[in-house]
């Protein structure tokens, strides 16, 4: 196995020359970039991740922690984050706080060590009670919120325009008639959560309906959304609803056929749903797409560009458009 002195030497630069050439440096020209890239495959050489690590003091990993790896939206968030970490030489780590606020602290506890270089996150439920344990991290390494965020953190954040989708769905079933409308979500701690619930609200009370207590239905799991959904049905009568949570909207979909509410007929239903899946329902869902790749680049993208630490990077906050399709099950 040669090092990176042999190669240095056989090519007459310098071993830093080699080094840099290898991690995509800007000091290094391109020309000289493909001529060391082209021998390296030949020669089949593979930089010692620890070795680096050690001198440089970098893992060349980041840690991406998310609720919930099967929701349709972080699995294509995923995809692209780890599109751009592989550009980028770098490894992924993924972890899943299941929607757990201590399970989040223990694992941001346990990369204090060093063992990334930084973290993207998706907060847990109840994260932004105690946020301390992300601020602490955030003085050490750098740390980009995606999709749920915790707004008093001062950390960048990449998300989608949760209030104005919330806004525009609720009006979209106030012009279809519907003047009793519930709104079904997770926890108003969730930043994603509160800022939907307040457009679901404003959109209400512009159109002179009243936001009533009762009509939110914030459900923690799937358990307590199945009876709390199914006791809303028969004894509020709706006929309207926003949904936020793809999982709850499925379980509505079942109470529906089991309690014989025929869509839209009786019940227009609109909701936050990323999976292809929301045109093959029966009737097909009308739905609102999380732009769920592009926020997955755009978060990684910015994540390399505090790693590398480039002037133009401009330090702000990302607010990316939601995508509407409307289908039958709201017109």
């Amino acid at each position: 196995m040669m090092t990176i002195v042999e190669i240095a030497k056989q090519l007459n630069v310098s071993p830093s020359t080699v080094s840099r050439a290898l991690n995509d440096s800007y000091e290094i020209s391109q020309k000289t970039k493909q001529r060391i890239a082209e021998f390296v495959k030949k020669v089949n050489f593979h930089p010692n991740p620890q070795a680096t690590s050690l001198k440089r003091g970098s893992a060349k990993t980041i840690a991406v922690i998310i609720p919930d790896i099967s929701n349709h939206f972080f699995s294509l968030a995923l995809d692209a984050i780890e599109e751009i970490a592989n550009r980028n030489r770098y490894h992924v780590l993924i972890y899943q706080t299941h929607d757990k606020h201590d399970r989040e602290v223990d694992i941001l506890k346990g990369l204090y060590s060093g063992r990334v270089d930084g973290v993207m996150i998706s907060v847990a439920d109840s994260s932004e009670k105690d946020f301390s344990h992300i601020e602490n991290l955030g003085n050490s390494i750098p740390i980009v919120f995606f999709d749920r965020v915790i707004d008093k953190a001062g950390i960048r954040s990449i998300t989608c325009n949760d209030y104005e989708s919330g806004l525009k769905a609720t009006e979209h079933l106030i012009r279809k008639k519907c003047s009793n409308i519930l709104f079904i979500g997770i926890s108003e701690q969730l930043s994603v959560t509160n800022a939907r619930l307040k457009g679901y609200t404003d959109a209400l009370e512009k159109n002179g309906l009243k936001a009533e207590r009762k009509n939110i239905l914030l459900c923690k799991n799937e358990t307590e959304a199945q009876k709390i959904i199914g006791h809303a049905l028969i004894n509020l009568k709706p006929d309207g609803i926003f949904s936020t949570v793809e999982r709850y909207t499925l379980l509505l979909y079942d109470h529906c056929h089991k309690l014989n509410i025929t869509i839209p007929e009786q019940l227009k239903i609109i909701s936050f749903f990323n999976s292809p899946t929301a045109a093959l329902l029966s009737p097909p869902l009308s739905s609102i797409a999380h732009p769920a790749v592009q926020i997955g680049r755009v978060a990684a993208e910015t994540m390399f560009q505090k790693l590398k630490k480039k002037k133009s990077f401009e330090d702000k906050d990302v607010v990316i458009d939601c995508t509407f399709q409307l289908r039958k099950s709201s017109q």
